[in-house]
C-alpha cells in the first residue's frame, strides 16, 4: 500500500472526514471480520485438539488390529495358526489372545445389563494399565483381577449402582432362552476395580478379567469368540496388514478404524459442520466489504472525477480504490489470524480446567493446524481481491466531467 492510497484508507474510511456511514460500516466490517476470524480458528484449534485426545486414548486402549477365529476353539490352535505365526514371527508384532463374550449381569438388588466380557492375558492387561497411567494405583497388587475377579468400566457399574467389592451374577444371554424349568447357566463375580478409560462405549459396556481365572463355568455360549489383539508399529497402516490376511477367508479382521468408525464419522461430520457455519458467519462479513467500498464510490464520485481530470487513468482509480479494500480486508483478518492464533497457542501450552468431572475431557485443549490457517489466508485474499474490484470498477462508469458536475 504506497503513500497515497494510505492517505486515501486513513481520510476516507476510518476518520472524522469520512462519511458517517461509511465510517460505521467499516468499523462494524472490521470488527466483525476480526471475530469471526479469530472464532473461527479457536474453535477448529479446540476441536482439532479434542480430536486428536480422542484418537490417543482409543490407540492406547484398543488394539490396533483384532483377529477372531470363528472355529478355533482353544488357544492352542489360534497360536499354531498360520496366521498367528506371520504376525508374531515374520512381521514381528506384539499379538495377545483374548477371548470375548456377550454376558448379562445382575446385581443383588436385582438390577440388570447387559454386557460384553473380555479376557485378557497378563501382558494385555499390564498394557492396558501402563496406558491408562493407573499403575501407582496397583503397585501394591500388580497382578490385576484374580480367581473370580474382574474389573468393570465406570459407566457400567454407575448404571449398575455396584462398588468395588461388590459381587456380580454374569448369565450367558443363550441362558434366556432355556424352558422355565432348567435353570440357565451362571457364575458369581466380585468386582475388584472400576476402570475409567475415557471411551465411552468400553466404561458403559466391558467387564475385564483374565481368562482362566473368571468365567469358567460359561466356557461354551454360542457367543464366546477367540482370537488375537495385535499392536503395530504404526497404527495408521493396518489396512495393508488386513489386506495381507485377505486369503485367510475363514477369519475376521477387524481393525481399529473400522470398530471405531461411527465415533470418527461422527467428529469429523461435527467439525465440517462447525467448520462451515463459522465460514459463513466470516464471508457474511466480509461482504460488508463491498458495501463499505461501493458507499464510499458512491459519497466520492466528483473527487474520482477530480483524479482523473489531473491525469489518473480509469485502471489507477480501480486499482486505488482496490487497494484500499485490500487494506480493510488485511487488517479485519489480520487482526483475527492474530487473536485467534495467540488464543489458541495460548490453550495449546495452558489448557484451561474449567469443565466438569462429568466430562471425559474437563480441560479445554488446543492444537493449531498451520495447514487451516493457510487455507483461511487463502481463502481471504481471494475474496478480497474479488470483492474490492467488482466494487473498484464501479468508480470510473461515469466520464471525469458528469462526476465533476455532481453535489457531493
Amino acid at each position: 500500500m504506497n503513500g497515497l492510497t494510505l492517505d486515501f484508507f486513513k481520510n476516507y474510511l476510518f476518520s472524522r472526514r469520512a462519511g458517517a456511514v461509511v465510517k460505521k460500516i467499516s468499523w462494524l466490517t472490521t470488527i466483525g471480520l476480526c471475530v469471526s476470524v479469530s472464532s473461527l480458528l479457536v474453535v477448529i484449534s479446540v476441536m482439532t485438539a479434542l480430536n486428536q485426545s480422542i484418537r490417543k486414548r482409543t490407540l492406547a486402549i484398543e488394539p490396533h488390529l483384532v483377529v477372531q477365529f470363528p472355529q478355533a476353539t482353544s488357544f492352542s490352535m489360534i497360536e499354531t495358526h498360520p496366521v498367528a505365526i506371520k504376525l508374531k514371527n515374520d512381521l514381528g508384532f506384539e499379538t495377545q489372545p483374548f477371548e470375548t463374550q456377550d454376558v448379562i449381569l445382575r446385581t443383588i438388588d436385582g438390577h440388570f445389563r447387559g454386557g460384553v466380557a473380555r479376557g485378557v492375558s497378563d501382558a494385555s492387561y499390564r498394557h492396558l494399565m501402563q496406558e491408562l497411567k493407573m499403575n501407582d494405583l496397583y503397585n501394591k497388587d500388580s497382578e490385576g483381577p484374580l480367581l473370580g475377579e474382574v474389573d468393570i468400566g465406570i459407566d457400567l457399574a454407575r448404571s449398575l449402582g455396584v462398588f468395588e467389592g461388590d459381587s456380580l451374577m454374569v448369565v450367558p444371554p443363550e441362558g434366556l432362552l432355556l424352558p422355565p424349568s432348567e435353570a440357565p447357566p451362571f457364575e458369581k463375580v466380585r468386582i475388584r476395580k472400576i476402570l475409567s478409560t475415557n471411551l465411552a462405549d468400553m466404561d458403559s459396556q466391558n467387564i475385564f478379567y483374565k481368562k482362566g481365572l473368571a468365567l469358567n463355568s460359561l466356557r461354551n455360549p454360542a457367543s464366546r469368540k477367540l482370537g488375537l489383539e495385535v499392536w503395530t508399529p504404526d497404527p495408521d497402516s493396518v489396512q495393508s496388514v488386513k489386506e495381507s490376511l485377505s486369503s485367510f477367508t475363514e477369519l475376521k479382521v477387524e481393525t481399529w478404524k473400522e470398530k471405531n468408525s461411527a465415533m470418527f464419522f461422527a467428529l469429523r461430520v461435527e467439525k465440517t459442520i462447525i467448520t462451515l457455519f463459522l465460514s459463513m458467519a466470516a464471508l457474511i462479513a466480509g461482504f460488508s466489504l463491498v458495501s463499505v467500498l461501493a458507499l464510499l464510490t458512491s459519497q466520492k464520485r466528483r473527487e474520482i472525477g477530480l483524479l482523473q481530470a489531473i491525469g489518473f487513468s480509469k485502471l489507477r482509480v480501480q486499482k486505488l480504490f482496490a487497494q484500499m479494500g485490500y487494506g480493510l480486508a488485511f487488517v479485519g483478518v489480520g487482526g483475527g489470524l492474530v487473536l485467534g492464533l495467540a488464543i489458541s497457542y495460548y490453550l495449546e501450552f495452558f489448557p484451561l480446567n474449567v469443565l466438569p468431572e462429568i466430562y471425559y475431557d474437563s480441560s479445554i485443549p488446543a492444537k493449531v493446524d498451520l495447514s487451516f490457517v493457510a487455507m483461511v489466508i487463502g481463502v481471504a485474499a481471494l475474496l478480497a481481491y474479488w470483492g474490492s474490484r467488482s466494487a473498484s470498477k464501479a468508480a470510473t462508469q461515469q466520464s471525469p466531467s458528469e462526476s465533476l458536475r455532481i453535489k457531493n
